[in-house]
């Protein structure tokens, strides 16, 4: 199982979205930062508050340059089912078997009620494929979520990585 740890490249993804389609993480990161939200459980109380709070970030992600892909260990019926109920305007990928969280170093162990879904987790990559940020719940059975405005605060210190030195603002003046 790959840790995936910060300033290491990213593994590779690609998962089935609720609506369709097929998202391929390093396709989209041609032109996108990309916040992987992980979570445990559909129509769970915690991951919708979690997602909501991201939907109502997300106009600020997006200025940013970043995109936020939701991802848990349910079918696709189940995410499209979920990304309506509460909708939710960015991708929402299905990962049945768990691999791809495995790869992430999220797939909870093998015992217990959650056993076989992922972890509450969230884990950014930057253009380049690089592990930027990783945040992972300590106890995903309990509500604790992440820090949003410290994501949206990584998003944007990679987006001004990426800016042009002559088309940053000189706070100086």
């Amino acid at each position: 199982m790959n840790s995936a740890s910060t300033g290491e490249p990213a593994p590779q993804l690609e998962l089935s979205e609720a609506y369709g389609g097929q998202i391929v993480l390093h396709e989209l990161l041609r032109s996108r930062i990309v916040v992987l939200a992980f979570y445990p459980s559909p129509f769970g109380m915690m991951c919708a508050v979690e997602m909501r709070q991201l939907k109502s970030m997300y106009e600020e992600f997006r200025a940013a340059g970043a995109e936020i892909l939701g991802i848990a260990t349910n079918s696709v019926p189940v995410m499209s089912a979920f990304k309506e109920r509460i909708d939710l305007p960015f991708p929402q990928l299905a990962d049945p078997d768990g691999r791809a969280s495995a790869t992430f170093g999220v797939l909870i162990g093998k015992e217990g009620y959650l056993e076989g879904r992922c972890n509450r987790a969230v884990i950014i990559v930057d253009r380049d494929g690089t592990i930027r940020y990783r945040w992972i719940a300590r106890d995903p059975a309990q509500g604790e979520e992440p820090d949003y405005d410290e994501m949206l605060a990584v998003c944007r210190e990679i987006a001004g990585d990426l800016t042009p030195p002559s088309a940053r603002s000189d706070s100086t003046r």
